[in-house]
């Protein structure tokens, strides 16, 4: 059966999402998720992501053993807090990372030098996310940041991430001390969704090149935060149930394509997060079935011209 725009199936069901919230908004978010090539994006960052997290992770340990060399447990909570993060990372990684460091220890510019080139690599990931938070919010090409100031960015973004990864440390010494293992686990999801969260809030805050309410941006970062952490616990039984049981060669290998899976599908979870936040506070919703287009869908249309925008509109041509 053929739907045209004023009958048919398809026009029926159009008319029932857009009467509908809950089913309208997530349609709006998936369709404007496609008119953003929201899986390329997520595509472009799971590489540049992937390829930075080892230099990331060798300026964290550095940064975390100067800081706390005087206080060996306090350090050890904060790297357990680190590798929580990422379930994938697997203990030959990570003795890795940490004789690395401690090999450039009494080498103050080998130190320095080799910090600088591992900021430099890790700032590609944030640059990158830069634009595509931009893209998906409808900023215009040319009042998106240069690049000196997207490179000042990445690495606030990088400090934050390790405060953030402080502050989990923090919450797991904290939460290992109640003596109910329930509510232990319990506190220990809540605290660490609200520390994605909050670590979402200021990304976003730091990254978009126009004033956005911290109200418009909760959505996206509560989805962040539940989502990463799901991923989390995914992520730790692939782990035991796959990683532990293989040996030989294939341990590695299954643990380079768990991480890989885990920073692409986490990364997806922050594109699809910000995409709600932009539909909600750009009413981007409902959003037609067909071709008989309404306001959100102008809007829409609107919003993605804009974005291209290589100089403002009221500027007459030279």
């Amino acid at each position: 059966m053929t739907a045209g725009p004023g009958g048919g199936v398809v026009s029926s069901v159009d008319r029932f999402q857009r009467r509908h919230p809950v089913v309208g908004f997530p349609w709006a978010v998936a369709k404007r998720y496609g008119e953003d090539h929201g899986g390329w994006l997520g595509a472009l960052i799971s590489y540049y992501g992937f390829f930075s997290l080892y230099p990331l992770l060798v300026v964290f340990v550095t940064v975390a053993t100067w800081v706390l060399r005087d206080r060996p447990d306090q350090l050890r909570r904060v790297l357990e807090a680190l590798w929580s993060r990422l379930p994938f990372v697997s203990d030959q990684l990570s003795v890795e990372v940490q004789e690395q460091v401690r090999s450039l220890t009494g080498q103050g510019w080998v130190i320095g030098v080799s910090m600088l080139v591992a900021l430099w690599g890790g700032t590609g990931v944030v640059r990158v996310l830069q634009d595509t938070v931009n893209t998906i919010w409808g900023v215009p090409r040319f009042r998106r940041p240069n690049f000196v100031l997207k490179v000042v960015r990445g690495l606030a973004v990088i400090a934050l991430v390790g405060v953030v990864v402080v502050g989990t440390a923090v919450v797991a010494g904290i939460t290992v001390v109640v003596d109910l293992p329930i509510a232990a686990a319990v506190g220990a999801a809540v605290a660490n969704i609200v520390l994605a969260a909050a670590l979402a809030i200021g990304v976003y805050h730091l990254v978009i090149a126009t004033r956005v309410r911290t109200a418009d941006l909760l959505p996206g970062a509560l989805i962040t935060g539940v989502g990463t952490y799901g991923l989390s616990l995914l992520g730790g039984l692939y782990v035991q149930r796959v990683v532990a049981r293989m040996s030989g060669i294939y341990g590695p290998f299954a643990s380079t394509i768990g991480l890989l899976a885990f920073v692409s599908l986490s990364v997806q979870v922050f594109v699809i997060a910000t995409e709600v936040n932009a539909v909600r506070a750009r009413q981007l919703w409902p959003r037609a079935l067909g071709r008989d287009l309404g306001p959100a869908d102008r809007r829409a249309i609107d919003l993605t011209m804009q974005r291209e925008a290589l100089g403002a509109l009221d500027e007459s041509p030279p």
